[in-house]
């Protein structure tokens, strides 16, 4: 008997019902010769402490650090019965197939059973990135020997083991010294340094002093029409900000309309644009979140259903790559995909025969164990929901986009001087769109600023030496902005960037930062929580460095890959383990909640400020001071640097999302006016104007 598991039901029937007409058992089924059986994700999981020692169970000083000799596995309560049928077919079995997902969990499960169950006879590995039929037989026939990925299971388990360690003992050790009764400070290896990333994007914007400029803007009427050039200065970096006032007007008043000026340089240089590569997860779930303002999990949760259904290939992928082989197949995915009307001119505009040569490189996706993200060619059967619908849209245009031609455009440099003033105007022609034809607009769901304009194209006739004529010209009063607050596909970006998880958990990632309420998600930016800002304020700066978990990823990366071995890596992280519990212990035993006051209170100067459920309260309040800044400011709730920036006597920078008793959205910056002990709205150089907070609001209805 041939025994086949694989890492959930639904593939299993798919493995199945390529072979035959499959026969329903409890907790497997049969077709012919073949046994096809299933797990539940991880069936088995590193044992609880207490499982080591029983006086482990307590959390207390004298159990910390936790540091077993040998790790322990333990069944998952819900998956024992389908763990004894699964013990009971590999023992009965002559050849066993391994079939549960292609990535470094997917190993860790098979493992696990293996080493529960004793698994005595060697197993065949089934690399299984697509669930079609054609798929499924095609991979049988080309099984590898599991001890292949034996790098691969090491790493597995050390990214386990490394997580248990730091992670429970480092939750354990700051929840004594700093949690309150029921409520642990979760702590771990990677999701404090991802947390460190969002805090510092929320220092950096509640931090940020707006600093004001000037542009001059002038309108040269020139034979072939009108165009606009920005006044440019000494400044290397940002050339058309004029840093006062007065400079500006004594530059608008030498241009003043019917000023003469001639083009003194016009460059039009013609760009190609190569089409993009194929969607690795990380990129569809970016491209997702900033069309559609999906979450990371979202687009995960959708591209795995898509998965399931046949149509898309393996989602967990970090490679923009296909190999040969995959290449051969491209004509087939596209005329499957000819049945769907909405892509049939796309399909027909792609240039035959294929050339997917950009998109060809076996050592990349060698090295990442996947090729891109493609569709099957299969189409859905009926009409999908929603979010599966916007990432199969997105994945089957990525295809076609990186399989047409380059496009072009134009880009033009003009530099107009105009009574000695120089004045500087750029724009961009399309020439051939390419495969950009391919792509949908993006949705314009992002907050405008008023004062963005698009510029008048540029007219085609302009020479350079040309005689114009200052038509126009005014001045435009800026200031700097903030950087924008971290989204999903930017956060994703920084992980990337940082080597923070792999795509298969950094979803997961960031999810539990929301549910353990260290960030919160307002419309598509995630912001961090006084909750996730005073936890950062606790733990050494090297469990927050994005850099050091970087390297510990790097290192697994590396084991995977057979070029590092498990043991050195532990070593470390044991060794690391003792330094953090040290670390906790001798710190000042203190709660969170009274360690972390904002400052002295600014009208008693005695107590402390400190966050309640509403707000931030004097704690003085049975004394009699009962000053408090509310928690939410005319629709729109403050963070806690905004509040320690008005503590501190500072206005804060300009904040938008306010909404008017009317419903309108306006921008403002917040003072605290210590002689009302009112939060004030501030617009410009204008008068402080009283900020009704929602409550106040509330009671002159």
């Amino acid at each position: 008997m041939r025994c086949i598991i694989a890492e959930k039901p639904s593939v299993a029937l798919d493995i199945a019902r390529a072979l035959g007409t499959p026969q329903k058992h409890e907790g497997y089924v049969t077709v012919g010769a073949d046994t096809i059986t299933w797990a539940y994700g991880h069936l088995l999981t590193l044992a609880n402490p207490e499982q080591y020692d029983p006086t482990w169970k307590r959390w207390d000083w004298a159990t910390l650090p936790m540091l077993p000799e040998r790790f322990q596995l333990t069944p998952i309560a819900s998956s024992r019965a389908q763990l004894t049928v699964i013990q009971k077919l590999l023992k009965q079995a002559e050849r066993v197939v391994v079939a549960t997902d292609p990535d470094r969990e997917g190993e860790a499960i098979w493992r696990r059973i293996a080493q529960w169950v004793g698994l005595a006879q060697p197993a065949d590995r089934l690399w299984l990135a697509e669930n079609t039929p054609a798929a499924i037989r095609d991979a049988l026939t080309r099984l590898k020997p599991d001890a292949a990925y034996d790098a691969l299971a090491r790493a597995a388990e050390a990214r386990a083991q490394a997580d248990w360690l730091v992670g429970l003992n480092a939750t354990r050790g700051f929840s004594l010294r700093h949690g309150e009764s029921g409520q642990p400070l979760s702590v771990g290896r990677v999701q404090t340094p991802t947390l460190r990333i969002i805090v510092d994007r929320d220092t950096a914007i509640e931090t940020f002093q707006s600093t004001p400029y000037w542009q001059v803007a002038v309108t040269f009427a020139a034979a072939a029409g009108t165009y606009v050039g920005v006044w440019q200065g000494p400044d290397p970096e940002h050339p058309d900000r004029i840093p006062d006032p007065a400079t500006a007007a004594a530059v608008l008043a030498q241009v003043k309309p019917g000023t003469p000026g001639v083009i003194q340089s016009l460059e039009r240089k013609v760009v190609t644009l190569q089409p993009p590569l194929l969607y690795s997860l990380n990129d569809v779930q970016k491209e997702a979140n900033r069309r559609f303002g999906l979450t990371a999990q979202q687009t995960l949760d959708a591209a795995q259903a898509l998965y399931d259904q046949h149509l898309t290939s393996y989602p967990r992928t970090d490679s923009r790559y296909i190999t040969q082989d995959i290449a051969g197949t491209l004509a087939d995915r596209l005329g499957g995909l000819m049945a769907l009307n909405a892509y049939h001119d796309l399909l027909a505009a792609v240039p035959r025969p294929l050339t997917p040569g950009r998109l060809v490189n076996d050592a990349k996706v060698a090295a990442a164990g996947h090729y891109a993200i493609l569709p099957t060619g299969q189409v859905p059967s009926g009409a999908l929901p929603e979010r599966e619908q916007q990432v199969f849209d997105l994945v089957v245009r990525r295809l076609i986009a990186a399989l047409m031609p380059a496009g072009q455009d134009e880009r033009t440099t003009i530099l107009t001087v105009a009574h000695d003033q120089p004045f500087k105007t750029t724009g961009t022609r399309i020439v051939v769109p390419g495969w950009r034809t391919a792509l949908q607009p993006v949705p314009d769901t992002e907050d405008t600023e008023e004062n963005d304009e698009t510029p008048p194209a540029i007219p085609a006739g302009l020479r350079m030496g040309e005689a114009v004529t200052v038509q126009e010209a005014g001045i435009a009063a800026k200031e700097t902005k903030a950087p924008a607050r971290l989204t999903d596909a930017s956060l994703l970006a920084l992980m990337e960037k940082h080597g923070l998880g792999t795509p298969a958990t950094r979803a997961r990632i960031v999810e539990v930062l929301v549910q353990r309420q260290y960030v919160e998600r307002r419309k598509k930016a995630i912001q961090s929580t006084t909750k996730g800002q005073q936890l950062l304020t606790l733990v050494p700066e090297t469990l927050q460095s994005p850099a050091l978990t970087g390297q510990w990823e790097a290192q697994l990366e590396a084991m995977a890959a057979g070029e590092e071995g498990a043991e050195a890596f532990l070593c470390r992280i044991r060794t690391y383990t003792g330094e953090l519990v040290a670390a906790a212990k001798a710190q000042p035993a203190t709660s969170v909640a009274k360690t972390h006051a904002l400052g002295t209170c600014p009208v008693c100067h005695i107590g402390h400020m400190r966050a309640t459920p509403k707000g931030w309260g004097c704690d003085r309040w049975r004394e009699g001071c009962r000053f408090t800044i509310w928690k939410s400011v005319a629709g729109k709730t403050l963070t806690t640097t905004q509040v320690k920036t008005l503590l501190a006597g500072h206005t804060t920078g300009e904040l938008k999302g306010f909404k008017s008793q009317s419903g309108k959205t306006f921008a403002a910056k917040l003072y605290l006016n210590l002689e009302t002990q009112r939060v004030e709205f501030v617009f410009d150089d204008a008068p402080r104007v009283h900020a009704k907070t929602d409550r106040q609001a509330a009671g002159s209805r």
